[in-house]
């Protein structure tokens, strides 16, 4: 289980918290339905690209 906080692109606030279990498909699944909007990439906090659940680097 990971915990991530969900954000809108180029907004810091108003983040939402939630546990992901698996893989990038169930991130992008929980992230579609806490933020509102049909996710196709999700990105660390400084921008980069998160293609791969099993990359643990910040």
């Amino acid at each position: 289980m990971r915990r991530v906080t969900l954000f809108l692109n180029g907004s810091p606030k108003n983040g939402k918290v939630v546990a992901v279990y698996g893989t990038l498909f169930d991130l992008l699944s929980v992230a579609s339905s806490k933020v509102g909007i049909k996710d196709t990439s999700v990105y660390k906090e400084k921008g980069g690209l998160i293609d791969d659940m099993s990359d643990d680097r910040n």
